[in-house]
């Protein structure tokens, strides 16, 4: 029987593509934040012109605490999308998207809601400027560490994916769980191998699998006999060797994204507390009080 083989201009090279698509919701949720900064923009021109003392207790400056702070919440949403209210309509990654582009201008236009008071003029770094007017500083100052430590958390999202995606690209085998799979396949191929062989030759792999991501640095003497077999093992034991370094790449890009979550979301918290009554009271003045 003759087996017909294909050509060698015929074979083509598979390449995985690691990389999440586009998103539409990244240009919607973008030209949103525009929009809305660019109204408050010019209502806040309009305020700086017009009045004699522009401050946080006049409108529209007031208002835009108001905006910022439903901003604020909007932001808080894909928290509640993500781990929580998963019903919720839309898909995580718009929702990220969203949680980007309204924190930052969220900060921007708390920032026009103080009239910059503390920011870029009048700077004074007491107590009395910080539990003033309901804690305003504090919360002004609270959504601007929350923004500024988002920002970084998305930058090394960003950087620490494009790690794992590009081990996952390189290693011929995928991200985590696959080449723990493949890694105990290679172990029980070793451990297969090495039965019934000499001592120095046992020795060695065993030495190589208790390393992971390295090699021993000398090479055994092993008998004539055994020689096709350890050329065998020792490309398993490689093989092996190169996984395993790529798993704890991949390990270690995965942990510095856990580190940094377990200090953004405490201090998410924290800052949504601050910020949430400081707005409470003011609206408090505004609807009940008329003040």
């Amino acid at each position: 029987m003759a087996l017909v083989k294909r050509a060698p201009g015929q074979e083509r090279s598979v390449r995985r593509i690691w990389k999440t698509p586009g998103s539409k919701a990244n240009w919607l949720f973008l030209a949103i934040s525009l929009l809305t900064l660019g109204w408050v923009y010019l209502l806040y021109r309009n305020a700086i012109a017009t009045q004699l003392y522009p401050g946080p207790y006049n409108a529209p400056f007031r208002q835009f605490g108001i905006v910022s702070f439903v901003l604020v919440l909007l932001v808080a949403a894909y928290t509640l999308r993500r781990r929580f209210a998963r019903g919720l309509p839309g898909k995580v990654q718009g929702w990220l998207w969203l949680h980007v582009w309204f924190g930052i201008i969220s900060v921007i236009i708390a920032c026009m809601h103080e009239n910059f008071l503390n920011i870029i003029h009048d700077i004074e770094w007491t107590k009395t400027r910080f539990i003033e007017y309901y804690f305003g500083t504090s919360a002004l100052y609270a959504l601007l560490l929350l923004v500024v430590t988002g920002v970084i958390g998305r930058l090394l999202d960003m950087l620490q994916a494009r790690v794992i995606a590009g081990e996952a690209d390189t290693n011929g085998v995928g991200i985590n769980r696959s080449v723990e799979e493949r890694l105990f396949e290679l172990s029980l191929t070793v451990e297969r191998l090495i039965a019934g062989k000499s001592t120095q030759f046992q020795q060695y792999c065993q030495q190589a699998l208790r390393l992971q991501s390295a090699l021993p640095a000398s090479l055994p003497t092993v008998n004539a006999r055994e020689v096709s077999d350890f050329q065998r093992v020792y490309e398993v034991l490689s093989e092996r060797t190169r996984l395993g370094r790529s798993l704890q790449r991949q390990q270690r890009a995965r942990r510095i994204i856990r580190a940094w979550r377990y200090i953004h979301i405490p201090l998410a918290c924290l800052a949504v507390l601050v910020i949430g009554f400081h707005s409470a009271i003011e609206l408090y003045k505004m609807i009940v009080l008329h003040y």
